[in-house]
């Protein structure tokens, strides 16, 4: 079986694997978003994810550590690391403590803000493109801005749970200062982008359609961001 997912939030993403594992079935692999499951007894695996330090690989130290534990690593993509153990061997945890829980959402925030420096660069090239009359460059532009948001995104939700572990290790609570930006405004883009980019394919009508309902999405999307802020 293939699903396809977007995650940004590991513990999100990690909750929902152990759900499917609960279900009965397990993950094999991971692609570019489409994650692979094979049928298995319901409970059979733990899944955790991890955030390595190399593109698409691991150390040998760390993959002994990981036999040593039990611990087997099913895919590498990009930083992430996804892993899992036969709930029958015991309970499995990733940094438990809070100072090393620290440590790591300051690495995934890291992350964050290289990958949204990187998509801006890029979505800058784009809009010259554009500029110069390609229409594709537009498209690709819009594009990216939606990729730009998500990221902004989580580094929003990356920072809020790097303050509420600070909290918790001071034992001073802090206000949540954290806003994010509305998920309408991100998918309005995105219906841009894809009309930009089909806009030879599809009948004036629905492309007419289509893009005042992705105006709505964004205005919608910038007024509920706005009020958030307030």
């Amino acid at each position: 079986m293939i699903r396809f997912r977007l995650y940004y939030n590991k513990d999100t993403e990690t909750e929902w694997l152990n759900k499917m594992a609960a279900d009965g079935w397990a993950l094999t692999g991971f692609f570019a978003g489409f994650y692979r499951f094979e049928a298995c007894e319901k409970g059979e695996y733990t899944y955790q994810v991890d955030l390595g330090d190399q593109l698409f690989s691991v150390s040998s130290e760390y993959r002994d550590l990981m036999e040593e534990l039990g611990v087997e690593i099913v895919t590498l993509w990009g930083y992430w690391i996804i892993l899992r153990k036969r709930t029958a061997d015991g309970p499995f945890e990733l940094y438990t403590d809070v100072e090393s829980q620290i440590e790591h959402y300051t690495k995934i925030l890291r992350m964050f803000k290289v990958a949204c420096i990187l998509e801006i660069i890029c979505m800058l090239i784009e809009v010259a493109g554009g500029i110069s009359g390609n229409p594709v460059g537009w498209a690709a532009a819009i594009l990216l801005a939606a990729f730009v948001l998500v990221c902004v995104n989580a580094v929003g939700k990356t920072k809020g749970v790097i303050a509420g572990l600070e909290a918790k290790k001071t034992g001073i609570e802090q206000e949540n200062s954290v806003r994010t930006i509305s998920v309408l405004l991100p998918t309005g883009l995105l219906i841009n982008a894809c009309l930009l980019a089909a806009r030879d394919s599809i009948s004036p009508v629905i492309h007419m359609v289509l893009q005042i309902f992705a105006i709505i999405l964004m205005v919608a999307g910038l007024v509920l961001t706005v009020k958030q802020r307030e």
